[in-house]
Parts: C-alpha cells; sequence; structure tokens
C-alpha cells in the first residue's frame, strides 16, 4: 500500500519527540556497527521474530567479532552503505533488518519504538520509469535526517521509508524546468539523468511547489533497522569493511565522495580534507 505524506506532517511527529535522550557512545572502534541482541530487540519495543532479513555472520557482509557492549550480538557488519545527511554531508550505515507495522511489542516499549521510527527518515529516490515505493533501483544515495536528535533517541537506529519521486510538473512546467536546472546546476545528475537531491532543504522546496511527491508504505517494507556510524573516526570504520558506491553505466562512481571519505577514515581514522 503507498500512503502518501507531507514533510508538515513528518515535521509534526518530530517535534513530539526531539526532547527524548539517552547515554552517547564513545567515539572510536566502539562505534562499529553489530546487531543486536533479541533481549535489547525486546527491551527497546522490536519483536525480533518480526524483523525480515536480518543480518547474520559469517556472510558477505558481516563477520562474526566480539562486541564491545551487552546488547550486541557477535555478528559486526562489514558491507556498508553511504548516506547524506539533512544538510547534505555523507555519513555511513549498515543495514540489520526491515520490518513492517506489527513489528513493533504490544506493550508501552513498542509504543515508544513506533514514535522513534515514525520520527527518524530516510528518504529513497526511485529511478524514473521503477517501481515508485521499491528498495530497488536507486536513482541516488539516500537522505537519513539525522537532525531532530537521532543518536540520542534512536537506539536501534530505526527508520520510516518515504520514497521521494518527480511529478510530471517538474519537467513539464516552466518553474519545474528551472528547478531541476539549478538544482542539477548545484548537485548534478542522478543515474537516471534527474538532478541529485541532498537536502531535507531540497526536498521541502520541491515538495511545496507540486515538484516531487512523498510516500510510504504500511507492508514489511515500511520500517528498517539502519543504524548510522556516530563517529566513524578514529576506527570507527574497520579495516575490513567496505561500501559499494552507486556507478554510471560506464563504471565512474555518482558520487566520489563517499568513497574518498570511507578510504581515507579507514585508512587515516579522519575524513579527508
Amino acid at each position: 500500500m503507498k500512503l502518501s505524506i507531507t514533510l508538515g506532517t513528518l515535521a509534526a511527529s518530530v517535534a513530539a519527540f526531539a526532547t527524548l535522550g539517552m547515554t552517547a557512545a564513545r567515539a572510536d572502534v566502539s562505534d562499529r556497527l553489530y546487531d543486536f541482541t533479541d533481549a535489547y530487540y525486546t527491551q527497546n519495543g522490536i519483536n525480533p521474530a518480526a524483523l525480515t532479513g536480518r543480518k547474520q555472520a559469517p556472510s558477505a557482509t558481516a563477520v562474526v567479532d566480539i562486541p564491545f557492549f551487552s546488547y550486541q550480538r557477535n555478528v559486526r557488519v562489514i558491507g556498508m552503505g553511504g548516506t547524506y545527511t539533512a544538510s547534505g554531508s555523507v555519513a555511513f550505515f549498515a543495514v540489520l533488518a526491515g520490518f513492517g507495522p506489527n513489528g513493533f511489542t504490544n506493550n508501552a516499549a513498542g509504543q515508544r519504538a513506533r514514535q522513534i521510527a515514525d520520527t527518524n527518515i530516510e528518504y529513497l529516490f526511485p529511478k524514473l520509469g521503477t517501481d515508485p515505493i521499491a528498495l530497488t533501483a536507486q536513482r541516488q544515495a539516500t537522505i537519513q535526517d539525522t537532525s531532530h536528535g537521532y543518536f540520542s533517541n534512536d537506539p536501534l537506529g530505526l527508520w520510516l521509508h518515504v520514497w521521494v519521486n518527480y511529478t510530471s510538473a517538474a519537467f513539464n512546467t516552466r518553474d519545474g524546468q528551472k528547478a531541476l536546472a539549478d538544482l542539477q546546476q548545484k548537485n548534478g545528475l542522478a543515474l537516471d539523468g534527474t538532478p541529485i537531491i541532498k537536502t531535507i532543504s531540497d526536498i521541502a522546496n520541491l515538495q511545496s511547489k507540486g515538484f516531487v511527491t512523498l510516500s510510504t508504505r504500511n507492508d514489511g517494507l515500511r520500517y528498517a533497522v539502519c543504524p548510522e556510524v556516530r563517529d566513524p573516526r578514529r576506527g570507527g570504520i574497520a579495516s575490513d569493511a567496505f561500501i559499494n558506491p552507486l556507478r554510471r553505466p560506464d563504471g565512474s562512481q555518482l558520487d566520489p565522495t563517499f568513497l574518498i571519505q570511507f578510504n581515507s577514515l579507514q585508512t587515516t581514522g579522519d575524513f579527508a580534507k
């Protein structure tokens, strides 16, 4: 099921939840991403039996390793993803699992987890001509909006998937064509030839003018457990970790910044200047 939403609706949810808090983790190798124990999922309002595609090890994207904290399983993720933040900078995350509306426990913890998930938005960008609410065939990197207390309030790294699709008005009106030309000049083109969107303000501007739609689903693809690396410096990106950046048909990287920063963090422990 496809559900249309507005940024105003999302903002109201965010504002209602922005004041919650928890203790921050250290910024070092302990920021590496592990799957969580069943007990920790349950404690934080998620039924582990309802998770789909849960990360396992050994596999192509995870290894068996000794966890840093009691709430982690011995499954450390090495297959990472690159994402834009609300302001357009780059960050890195791991996909641990997905789930639908029935994935929350039937208690206060589950109610809180649903609030958290509906507050933290991961924007996805399907290619033109493909399924507008699918996880495959993405035209560009995601945007994960961590600007409303994500690292303090979201212990599992829960996200609500929101799909961003251009409307016909973006291509068939003078104002739409100008908006796309301005965005192309600023950000370049995505894999389907449409402009890349890098910031939440870009999305808000385009939606306010009717040039993009925002949609959610109400099935097993509605939510994801995709924790973002809080601080990838000083060992937060392990030596065996890797990313597969989006590439154009000729093999060139769509946005080389992701791999440049990932390699720098991995080899020097800091972002490239």
